[in-house]
């Protein structure tokens, strides 16, 4: 198959597979040789921020020399964006290798397996291409929840990570952030050390309690000990009180509040993994002046695309895709300068709230004004239904468009020079604005 015909297959498993068990899974890696075992895991997991988390931690591994895999989800042009090693895209001929190792296998053995669902799928793909490559250590985002995960066949992960818990899938994960917690907490192993967002006590409790059933040292990272310094344009500074860069002048490449906070939850982990990982040139450990300049570095040259992300001049793209995504989505919006007005093109998929996220946006964010379009998938919200709950909660103008290529550009010839233009609401809506800026001309100079 060529790479279009691999992914529509691929996007067609949902009609005829769904989500089976860690048995089927464990069977499936056998008969491809056990591809996971021999490699060294960072297991992540989180409602928001656990993307980001694994990209600070590539990052910081890789600029101390590590070799580095990283799985994370979900793609937003290239379907090989969720595979990356030293921190590029696996090439298409890497990819389309181990699907068909996966793809012959089910058919040649579909009366002892069962099919994998979507995501399995590509977990699988991951660990083939990751034992090819011969990474030193692979770090690993969960898909969803943790306990069912396909990710958490791995048996002994280096350190566990869970970024910041809200309600999400609770049709899937439950309806209370104990229960959401719960899943989480379900990647924790005997004994491995799990570091945890502790803003949310809720959360935070359920965690303790799964760390102290396993054994598992923990480590909370508290928003309150995570104190922003400076604020531009272009990024952030702040200190962490606590740890090993405990009072230090630290930066990102971001301008979201939250993602001082993910970096925060990165340089814990990596002071635990500083341990377990010596330097592969030497096999010794690294110096601590040494490791505190890597670590500054790594975070400064994060990159993480569709997370409040400056796409052109004065215009924002944001994945935000839930109510507390949105939440410190507007907050963030908020605490950027602007001398002109604030605009918002907004998408969503229908199983999301999405009359929650408009509530909160109509309520909380100060924009001039609404451009509204549908996304250009099976699993779009009608416009209709996000033109009647933004109509019905703003006074505000609203403009509406069937096709995301028109309402961007309608959105960038409405903003003016001093304006600011925002992006959010859903992360397929993201995928299809990078994909027309990939194919199209815009001018970087274009208001």
């Amino acid at each position: 198959m060529t790479l279009k015909e691999a992914e529509d297959y691929l996007n067609g498993i949902p009609k005829f597979s769904k989500k089976t068990t860690m048995e089927n899974e464990r069977k499936i890696l056998a008969l491809l040789g056990r591809p996971e075992e021999g490699q060294r895991f960072v297991h992540v997991a989180g409602t928001n921020g656990k993307g980001s988390v694994c990209a600070f931690l590539s990052r910081i591994l890789l600029e101390q020399g590590h070799h580095v895999g990283t799985f994370v989800s979900p793609h937003l042009v290239d379907i090989t964006e969720r595979f990356l090693v030293d921190g590029e895209q696996v090439s298409e001929e890497e990819f389309l290798g181990a699907f068909h190792r996966i793809y012959d296998l089910c058919q040649e053995r579909k009366e002892e397996i069962v099919h994998p669902s979507y995501f399995e799928f590509l977990f699988l793909i991951g660990m083939l291409i990751f034992k090819k490559r011969q990474v030193d250590v692979t770090v690993l985002e969960v898909g969803l929840g943790g306990r069912l995960d396909a990710t958490n066949v791995i048996r002994d992960p280096l350190v566990c990570v869970i970024a910041s818990i809200s309600l999400d899938h609770t049709e899937i994960l439950g309806e209370t952030i104990a229960e959401i917690a719960g899943e989480k907490a379900g990647i924790i192993k005997t004994g491995c050390p799990v570091v945890y967002d502790d803003g949310v006590p809720e959360a935070s409790a359920v965690i303790r309690k799964a760390a102290r059933e396993k054994g598992a040292p923990a480590w909370p990272v508290n928003p309150a000990d995570v104190r922003i310094t400076e604020r531009s344009r272009s990024g952030l500074g702040f200190r962490m009180r606590g740890g090993a860069l405990s009072g230090e002048e630290l930066g990102v490449p971001f301008v979201a509040d939250y993602q001082a906070m993910n970096a925060s939850l990165a340089v814990t982990a990596a002071g635990l993994l500083r341990q377990r990982l010596p330097l592969p040139r030497t096999g010794a450990l690294q110096p601590g002046e040494a490791w505190a300049a890597d670590v500054k570095k790594a975070l400064l040259h994060t990159s993480w695309p569709g997370r409040m992300e400056p796409v052109l001049p004065g215009v924002y793209m944001d994945g935000a895709h839930n109510d507390d995504g949105i939440r410190v989505f507007i907050e963030t919006v908020a605490k950027l300068s602007c001398e002109g007005k604030k605009y918002l093109l907004f998408s969503a998929v229908v199983e999301k709230d999405y009359e929650a996220m408009i509530d909160e946006i109509c309520r909380q964010a100060d924009f001039d004004g609404f451009v509204l379009t549908e996304l250009d998938s099976y699993r779009a919200l009608p416009l209709a239904d996000i033109r009647r709950a933004f109509e019905g909660r703003t006074d505000k103008p609203v403009w509406c468009f069937g096709e995301i290529g028109a309402a961007f550009a309608f959105a960038r010839k409405k903003k003016g020079e001093e304006d600011l233009l925002f992006i959010a609401g859903s992360l397929y809506l993201a995928g299809s604005i990078k994909e027309l800026l990939r194919h199209t001309n815009v001018s970087d100079g274009e208001g």
